[in-house]
């Protein structure tokens, strides 16, 4: 096992008001679906310069909730823009010669994980983790071709998941046309 930092740099991340409009995105917990993936940013921007551009996130950067309800961890993909996480998130700087930023979120992510870091967090409904805990927080960290192939198989479950998930909208839809022709006398059975 591993401490965080032994292998990454923590920094909290930035408190600033968003707004309909700017040159970055700015990721809030509610921005994640039940996925984890990021969506809906219509009306959060914020303008970033000077001081404030050490919170950008860069490629191998995970980013973990420090306070709120939901426990969870992303790995930054330059694809995804010019990114600045809010203060509920720690922003995690990985050392890409020793640990993959997608291996990292997939291991905090893991049932095992989110169960160990809510035991660390305090408060009663909204959890908070010390800075601390997360800079002494275990995790087990293969070779980075071992982490590669983990990353890999994940992928795959990944995809799966989106297709299955795709066939379940397409039904749906389905259903409901049916449902629409049936009571509109349309269709006979």
């Amino acid at each position: 096992m591993t401490k965080i930092n032994q292998i990454a740099e923590v920094q909290f991340g930035l408190y600033k008001k968003k707004s309909k409009k700017g040159d970055t995105k700015y990721l809030t917990t509610g921005h994640f679906d039940n996925f984890l993936n990021p969506t809906l940013f219509d009306d959060s921007f914020i303008n970033i310069s000077g001081k404030d551009t050490k919170f950008l996130l860069q490629p191998n950067d995970v980013i973990l909730t420090g306070k709120g309800q939901r426990i969870f961890a992303w790995s930054y993909d330059e694809s995804f823009g010019k990114v600045v996480p809010s203060s509920l998130f720690y922003i995690i700087r990985a050392n890409k010669e020793k640990v993959y930023s997608r291996y990292l979120a997939a291991v905090l992510n893991s049932a095992r994980k989110r169960y160990e870091l809510e035991l660390l967090g305090v408060g009663s409904s909204i959890i908070s983790i010390a800075k601390n805990d997360v800079l002494d927080f275990e995790i087990p960290l293969p070779s980075l071709e071992q982490q590669q192939k983990v990353i890999n198989v994940l992928a795959l479950l990944d995809e799966e998941i989106a297709l299955t998930n795709k066939i379940l909208e397409k039904k749906n839809a389905l259903k409901k046309g049916v449902l629409n022709e049936l009571i509109t006398n349309k269709m006979e059975l």
